[in-house]
């Protein structure tokens, strides 16, 4: 809207294109029109009109804007106050059974009544024998001792409404009762209100980010403003002015749909012969039928049963499989035959598992610093074959500090936890691969894995972490990894760096990893990455032609493998 002093994302907008620069206030807190005692921040309350307002400097805010309407349909009658809603009745009047019943009696005396207090809520009554009978339609309709009531005004006859409320309205404000469950006379307290709300991170699909969504902040703003508004401050009420602080919006899962070839319509699984996957026909005509991944329905007959996967893969397996196939906002294409290449993964990791045999007792803190320390120390007057073990400890240890730190981050970011699964995968294969490395970093690097793969395959790590420490607790009883600040010391492996420059190729360059204390989109790591490109004669002959150190932007993808600079 352009305002930033009252619009938060007007004014972050501002704070980041003009830093520092003043912001002018339409509204104030102070009655006397005076912007003195302003706060940095937007202002996002109702107040008094400062002199901005000119004539109505002074006025609230509401009445402002009532008089400058009067003003312009004054002076030139095109114009008048109109009260608009764009909140509509759909989720109130559902003509269904499953809902929460509107709390309504109908009187042809009295007209529609609110059913009285202490007759709420009102319960759903048993109608089993609707969908037994083969019945169609809303079975309110015809549940005649629930319908029929007495007015609670005049104490005749009356009806109560069969609509019903959309499961929506629960749950558009549940989450405050989170956060005060056993209160009986308020949705929620002040002071719960305050300590545990807004929600940290709200996670739902398309139709959540557009609709349900609008509900549930309509609720929530509406209860803090009827009980709170006059009791929290602009600076107490800053926090919760929205009821969550973060969105992620899911991505839709779709499913493989076949077309009959002529009437273009979707086809039923008997109605299609996949005796062979890649050529499928349609069992009637022999045809080749179309092929198609579409959002999922019934209509189009290309739903799975979750509990059939589960069935067939286990539940972890399928887990995993749905983690992997893309980021959490990204469209997922069904495809049954991936999840393969996650069961290899987790019979590799458990076989590898059964390899180490039981470990005594549990060590989460293993001493990684001295053992590290030692072999630094030591590796040069150590013989070839020990050398080798220890440049095998080494390797498997850095990718296991890598992997922690990696991980954790994409844990907090939710919306790639694809990566997690492939960052899991990675150092199984390195773990696996490695034939030298000493049986005491197998242990512990095993152990760091099993608890980061915890959250996403439970049942899976809790078998596992049984078989190597069958005589201590739950894995879940143990903490999250952490690095051990033992990267430094471990020096760097390198990587192939593909250098562009506008988009063109321009060199391959050969890099450290990116440091842990780094951020991939940082300018701190941009710098170090270019310090290190341009460190041989090579690449500085063949990047004669560009100063990559004066790019306006640089774009660095896939953990410092390739790098756009742009001149």
């Amino acid at each position: 809207m352009g305002v930033p002093a009252h619009d938060l994302r007007d004014f972050n907008f501002w704070s980041a294109h003009q830093p520092g620069q003043p912001i002018k206030f339409a509204v104030t807190p102070n009655e006397d029109g005076q912007t003195s005692g302003m706060e940095d921040g937007p202002f996002l309350n109702a107040g008094y009109m400062t002199s901005l307002a000119g004539a109505h400097k002074g006025l609230p805010s509401g009445k402002a804007a009532e008089a400058v309407v009067e003003s312009i349909q004054a002076s030139t009658g095109s114009a008048k106050g109109v009260v608009k809603w764009k909140l509509r009745d759909w989720l109130i009047s559902r003509q269904r059974y499953w809902g929460t019943p509107i709390p309504i009696v109908h009187c042809d005396t009295c007209g529609p009544q609110p059913v009285p207090d202490e007759q709420l809520p009102v319960t759903l009554p048993e109608v089993e024998h609707h969908w037994k009978e083969g019945r169609s339609g809303n079975p309110l309709e015809s549940a005649t001792d629930w319908i029929n009531t007495t007015c609670p005004k005049c104490y005749g006859a009356a009806k109560r409404d069969t609509d019903t409320m959309d499961t929506f309205v629960d749950s558009s404000w549940y989450y405050m009762r989170f956060a005060d469950p056993q209160n009986g006379e308020l949705p929620v307290s002040e002071a719960a209100l305050k300590e545990h709300l807004p929600v940290d991170i709200y996670i739902g699909g398309v139709e959540h980010a557009i609709l349900h969504l609008l509900y549930a902040r309509f609720i929530y703003k509406t209860v803090v403003d009827l009980l709170y508004s006059e009791k929290l401050g602009q600076e107490d009420g800053q926090s919760i002015l929205e009821p969550f602080t973060r969105l992620i919006t899911q991505g839709m899962v779709h499913g493989k749909t076949y077309t009959d070839p002529t009437s273009g319509r979707f086809l039923k699984p008997d109605e299609v012969d996949l005796s062979n996957p890649s050529e499928p026909s349609v069992v009637t005509t022999g045809e080749k039928p179309g092929v198609s991944y579409e959002k999922m329905s019934k209509s189009k007959h290309n739903g799975v049963d979750p509990t059939d996967f589960i069935s067939k893969y286990g539940a972890d397996a399928t887990r995993a499989h749905m983690l992997f196939q893309a980021p959490v906002s990204d469209v997922v294409n069904w495809d049954e035959d991936k999840i393969a290449g996650v069961t290899r993964w987790l019979r590799r990791l458990y076989d590898y598992v059964q390899s180490l045999g039981a470990v005594p007792e549990e060590n989460s803190e293993w001493a990684a610093k001295e053992y590290f320390t030692k072999i630094k120390k030591e590796l040069g007057e150590a013989g070839q074959e020990q050398a080798a073990q220890w440049s095998a400890d080494t390797d498997v240890w850095r990718a296991t500090q890598q992997t922690i730190d990696q991980i954790t981050k994409s844990y907090e970011k939710v919306y790639s936890l694809n990566t997690t699964v492939s960052l899991l995968m990675g150092l199984t294969n390195t773990l696996a691969d490695s034939k030298a490395v000493s049986q005491t970093v197998k242990i512990a690097a095993m152990n760091h894995l099993l608890r980061m793969m915890a959250p996403i395959t439970p049942g899976f790590a809790e078998e596992c972490w049984r078989s190597l420490y069958p005589s201590t607790n739950s894995i879940f009883d143990s903490t999250w990894p952490e690095p051990d600040g033992t990267i430094e010391l471990l020096g760097h492996n390198y990587i192939k760096c593909a250098v562009m420059v506008n988009g063109k190729m321009r060199y391959v360059a050969t890099v450290p990893h990116r440091p842990s204390n780094m951020e991939e989109k940082s300018q701190e790591y941009q710098n170090w990455l270019t310090d290190r490109i341009l460190q041989t004669e090579e690449a500085q002959a063949k990047l004669s032609n560009f100063d990559i150190r004066k790019a306006k932007k640089a774009f660095v993808v896939k953990g410092g493998k390739t790098v756009n600079y742009l001149l």
